[in-house]
Order: C-alpha cells, then sequence, then structure tokens
C-alpha cells in the first residue's frame, strides 16, 4: 500500500477504508491488513490452546501450559543468567498474553485502531519491522537499565519488582506503531503528548505499575524517531534515482 496522504491530527483509518476516504473490497482490506490480522489469529489461538499465562515465578510449577509461558516470557534476569533464551524470547514475548483485559486493550486499542492505521497506509512490511523492533530496542535497553540498577541499588523495591515477574504483550510494539503514525499526523506533539496523558492516568487512577509506562513512553518516542529516520533515509534514496 502506498504512503497516502492523511494530515488530520489524529490519522486513524477506518477497518473498511484503503485509504483515508476509500473504501476497498474484501481482498483489499485483508491485503492492506495481513499482519494485524495475522497476529490476532496467533495470539487468540495461543490464548484459546493455553489460557492466559501468569507474570508470577510461582505459579510458573502449576501447570504445563504457565511452565510453557514462563519459559518463553520476558524475565529480566535472563540477561545475565541465562542470554541466548533471554534474545529468544524478545520475538515471542509479544504474542503472550496473561489476562482478558490485557489481550483486549492490546487487539481493540493497539490492533484495530492503532496498527491497522499505521499498516493500511504505510504496509505489513514496515508495519511489522516497527512493531517488532521494539522487542530488540526498548526490552533490552530496560534489561539492561534493570540489571544494572539491581547492582547499584540492590535494596531498591523499584529494581526488585523488575526482576519478581515477567513481562509480556504486545504493548511496547503497539506504542511503537502508534509513535511512527504521529509522523502523518497535522499535529505531531499532540499525538506523542497523548500518551503521557495516558500513562499519567493509569498510574494515578488504576495504579499501573510504573515500570510499564517507561517502556511505553519510550516505545512511543522511539517509534516517532525511527518512522522519521525513515523518511529522511527515503528523500535522499528518491532524488539519487532522478
Amino acid at each position: 500500500m502506498s504512503n497516502q496522504e492523511n494530515n488530520r491530527v489524529l490519522p486513524f483509518l477506518w477497518l473498511w477504508n484503503v485509504t483515508n476516504k476509500e473504501k476497498g473490497s474484501f481482498t483489499e482490506l485483508i491485503k492492506s491488513r495481513r499482519f494485524t490480522i495475522i497476529y490476532l489469529v496467533i495470539i487468540w489461538s495461543i490464548v484459546g490452546v493455553l489460557g492466559f499465562a501468569t507474570t508470577r515465578e510461582w505459579e510458573c510449577s502449576t501447570t504445563w501450559e504457565m511452565a510453557l509461558y514462563c519459559e518463553y516470557a520476558f524475565w529480566v534476569k535472563n540477561l545475565t543468567e541465562a542470554p541466548l533464551v533471554f534474545f529468544r524470547n524478545l520475538l515471542i514475548t509479544p504474542f503472550l498474553h496473561n489476562g482478558l483485559d490485557h489481550i483486549l486493550f492490546v487487539s481493540v486499542v493497539g490492533f484495530l485502531i492503532i496498527v491497522q492505521s499505521y499498516e493500511a497506509i504505510f504496509g505489513w512490511k514496515k508495519t511489522a519491522l516497527i512493531f517488532l523492533s521494539a522487542y530488540v530496542t526498548v526490552a533490552p535497553f530496560f534489561g539492561m537499565f534493570y540489571n544494572v540498577g539491581i547492582e547499584i541499588f540492590p535494596e531498591s523495591e523499584f529494581m526488585q519488582f523488575a526482576f519478581a515477574r515477567n513481562w509480556m504483550g504486545g504493548s511496547i510494539g503497539m506504542f511503537q506503531v502508534y509513535g511512527a503514525l504521529a509522523i502523518k499526523s497535522k499535529k505531531p506533539f499532540i499525538m506523542i503528548s497523548i500518551p503521557f496523558f495516558f500513562e499519567a492516568f493509569n498510574l494515578l487512577i488504576f495504579g499501573i505499575d510504573l515500570h510499564i509506562s517507561l517502556m511505553h513512553i519510550m516505545s512511543t518516542l522511539l517509534g516517532y524517531s525511527i518512522a522519521r529516520m525513515l523518511i529522511k533515509n527515503r528523500i535522499p534514496n528518491a532524488r539519487n534515482r532522478n
């Protein structure tokens, strides 16, 4: 799908549109959202077969399903204790979910609103790249941050909590795609600001872990930066072809 111009403040597309204004045939809609569809089919199929995962280490031995989830989840401790497992799991953990609210948030807000809009505009390859790159940039960064932090501040409850559970789901990839989509906004600053207010609301009202909010904010900013860099690299290449 070509890079269609979409100069609104919030450049989201309806599910039935292949561009900002044009509706597409069923075949066109499937082709324009293939990554979105594949991801949703995979995550709901996993939950349908295995149920929801656990984030707590003591629950990992309760059933074989929990043990399997824990084997492929993102554990901060694995960066130093089992680095090969740590990096293997980076591209597996975005497909694992630990609750109905968890998977619904990623599915509805993340993919049916954000990711599918970006994919319809920029195509499935770039969407997959932006989404999955969060798990080889943001996730390792925080893995190193917490491993260094626990050495410097071993009594810190904040650092200890990062090791006390695993981390999974597609939210950091979703936020990275959101940040990338902001380049199509007429007011990118407004789009970039929304996750800050959203995470502040989550922290103050719902008491979400600060660890999660920090990853979401970093993913948003990195997504926007990557998208800007891709555009800058595309312009010289286009000039060279002329």
